[in-house]
This record gives C-alpha cells, structure tokens and sequence, in this order.
C-alpha cells in the first residue's frame, strides 16, 4: 500500500503541479491549487523530492475553482483548469521569473503583465488525437496525465467551435461502425477566416480508407482531408486560408498554411503575437531582418511590409513553399525564403550581407541553442525571440548574453489558457561587447 501523506500546497510549478514540503522534501502534487491542504499517495520518492497522486482534498483553496472538463485530472491535456483565470496567469507569471531567475540576478530589465487571452476556452484550432478501444469500437482522445493511453472524449472544451463540429462528425463515424479500425491519430486543423478545416488521418486498411472518402465527400466542413499509413491518400485542398496583422495601417496578410505546417494553435492571441512584434520591430522600411524557424511566413509576411529586406528561413520545405507563393499573392517582393536548417541559413546569410538590423527568432521548445554563435556573427542591433518553453528560452537568454545582448523587456503572452504553457516574447539589443549581460 502506497504511502499516504498531508501536503499544503504552496504555489504551482512549472509543468502544472502543486508544490508543498513534508519532513523537509518537496512534495509535487498534480491537480492541486496553492492554498489546498491534501492527502496524497506517494508515487516516486527521490533523494530530494516525493511525488504523489491527489487523493482527497482535506481542506480546499479558496483559489480552487470547479473544472469545466468531465475528463480533467484524467485527460493530460489541462493542468489548471482548478483555478481560475486570474489565478492561472499569475502561477505562469511566477514560473517565467523562476526560469530566469539567473538573468534577474544579473541585470535588469521589465517583465510586462502577461497579455491575457480574449476567451480562455473555445480557441484551440488545432489538435491531434489519439485513439483507443473501448467495447470494441474506435474512440478517439488524448493521452492521460503521464500516459500514453488514451482518454476517451466526447467534447473537449477547449476547442475552436469550428474544430468541435469537425470532432463530433469524426465521433460519429466511429460511433456508426460495428467494430474497431485500424486508425492511430486524427489531426483537426481549422481556419475560423474560411470556416472550413482539415481533417489528418493516420491508419490502415480498406476500412480507413473507406472513412476517409465518405468524409470528404459528405462533410461541408472539410476542405480536405489526408490519409497517411503503408499507403498516402489525400482529397481535396490540405491548405488553409488564415488573415494576419499587418503592420501599422498595412492591409492583413493572408496567409496559406499547409496541415502539417506549424501554425500557432490560437488565432486571437496570434494576432497578438504579431502586433506585438511589429511594435517592437519599430521598422522604417529600409531594415534588414532575419526570421530563423519562420514556418509558413507568421511573421515574416507582416514584417516585410516595413522592412527592406527579410529573409526567412526554417527546414519545413512545404512550409518554405507556401510562404514564397503567399509573398507573391501579397505582392511582397522583398522575401527571400530558404529551406535550411536555421544554422545553415544564418551562413548564407553572411555571404549577402555584413550585418542585420533585426533578428526573429521562433525555435520549437527545444530552443535555439544551436544557431545563437551563427546569429551573434550577423550582428544584429536587435533581437526579438518568441519562446514558448521558458526553461530553454532562459538558457538561451543567458548564452545570449555571453555573446554581447543584453535582454531589455519581457512580454509574456497567454496562448495556452488551461495548461501551464506561456508564449514569450524577449527583447535584446546589441552591447557592442561580450560578457556584457
């Protein structure tokens, strides 16, 4: 029998979890809100801190508030769903100092209030679900908390009305089956500008396949759909329409996205996103600028609307692609786009010009470890990088400064209401000398 211990939670850590003490070790709890007193069944003991699963709730927070999910604390999608707004914004807030405490030591500079998200449920355009059996028919759901079983689900709140419409046609095909298939992942795209999505299937077998053409001939919502198993298929257009800001009183630019492209999954706070970083860019319209891990052009297309010259550069050739031709479309001739890994491009770069303005970077949560050395060679005045992972967005920070850039502001930007993920978007300028952070 598993260890049953009394923990009060005293705030939440990165990743989601209550933190408390008992006998002098930390105690992570999931589930729970600072100001909880909890019985907790310990699953991990290490040398300096205890795991537990929440078992009963001794004495609620007045910060606790009833989740809207059936599935949470089951499903691994949510972490926070217990607190309110509110609440949640400030446990992110407190998580981001932690990951830059080591920066904060040694400088200064200002951490603006997050930038809430204008509905924190309702907004997630994009998401790939897993499947499972359960009374030998297919469900589809997402991975539990530390699981790779799926949960299964009927709704998920969080979803774009649009992508819950699409769910529910896929949960009924399932449902109308007599048996199991073949089917691993569905991947749901949307676009709320077109008002139509995309449906990603993976799987096997002539039942699969069957599915597949039913739903793109029947769905109105569907602008295409994607088979890919021992065999690819595809009907229809897997490009989606969405419209950005444009910079100052530039017309919106509207951009293609292909549905294995990355695309930010919530369109009000990417909007945002690129407002804010046309604001910082404070662009003249004769700048150099540079956006390493580009994607489809999500920044890259605004910015040449000010900028002189932009290139932009990610490893996605599709990606690459489809921003050339929306550069097109748009009339933006000042574009030069290269299918490169970042390192490689920031290379190329060099043999076109001595120096950049502007540097944009946009790194999956891996961080951008890799290109700083290649990017600190250019010498850009600037530097603007958007992270959605804290932790390697510290590191790099850090190494940043060893290489002459000094962070100036912090705007955290909440693109994941309910999970304890945080975009960020960092300012640096150039010191002119190394170690200078």
């Amino acid at each position: 029998m598993k260890e049953i211990l009394t923990v009060d939670i005293e705030k939440i850590v990165y990743g989601g979890m209550g933190m408390g003490h008992f006998d002098g070790k930390v105690v992570f709890v999931p589930f729970t809100a600072p100001g909880d007193r909890v019985a907790a069944a310990i699953l991990k003991e290490k040398k300096n801190y205890l795991e537990g699963r929440l078992q009963t709730i001794e004495r609620p927070s007045a910060r606790r508030v009833q989740p809207f999910c059936r599935v949470f604390g089951c499903c691994g999608g949510c972490q926070l769903q217990h607190l309110g707004y509110a609440d949640q914004i400030s446990a992110k807030e407190e998580n981001l100092r932690d990951s830059l405490h080591r920066l904060l030591q040694k400088s200064h500079f200002e951490i603006l209030p997050t930038i809430p998200a204008p509905q924190d449920w309702g907004y997630r355009i994009r998401a790939q679900l897993k499947t499972a059996f359960e009374r030998d028919r297919t469900i589809l759901g997402f991975y539990g908390f530390k699981s790779h079983r799926a949960v299964g689900i009927r709704e998920c709140p969080l979803f774009h009305p649009l992508a819950d419409e699409i769910f529910r046609e896929m949960d009924g095909e399932l449902q109308g089956l007599k048996e199991g298939i073949p089917l691993w992942e569905v991947g749901i795209f949307v676009s709320p500008d077109e008002d139509r999505g995309i449906v990603h299937l993976t799987g096997d077998g002539p039942k699969v396949l069957k599915m597949a053409e039913r739903l793109s001939k029947k769905s109105r919502l569907l602008k295409g759909v994607k088979l890919k198993g021992r065999k690819t298929a595809s009907w229809g257009d897997l490009r989606l329409l969405f419209c950005v800001p444009g910079l100052a009183s530039e017309s919106p630019i509207r951009v293609q996205i292909q549905t294995e492209s990355f695309f930010q999954v919530n369109p009000f706070q990417n909007e945002n996103l690129v407002r804010k970083i046309g604001e910082w860019a404070l662009l003249s319209g004769v700048e150099k600028v540079v956006d390493f891990f580009c994607g489809a052009g999500n920044l890259t297309l605004p910015l040449a609307q000010k900028a002189g010259r932009i290139w932009g550069i990610d490893s996605d050739q599709t990606a690459i692609a489809t921003a050339k031709e929306t550069a097109a479309q748009n009339g933006l001739k000042n574009c030069v786009f290269q299918a490169e890994k970042a390192e490689r491009g920031g290379a190329k770069i060099l043999t076109e010009t001595n120096q950049i303005d502007l540097a944009i970077l946009d790194p999956p949560r891996a961080g951008a470890r890799r290109v700083l050395e290649g990017l600190a060679a250019l010498g850009p005045r600037k530097i603007l990088y958007v992270s959605c992972e804290p932790p390697t967005l510290g590191r790099d920070l850090v190494r940043l400064g060893e290489l002459g850039y000094k962070v100036t502001r912090i705007q955290p930007v909440d693109m994941f209401p309910q999970t304890y993920h945080l975009e960020v978007i960092a300012e640096l300028v150039n010191t002119g000398s190394k170690g200078d952070q």
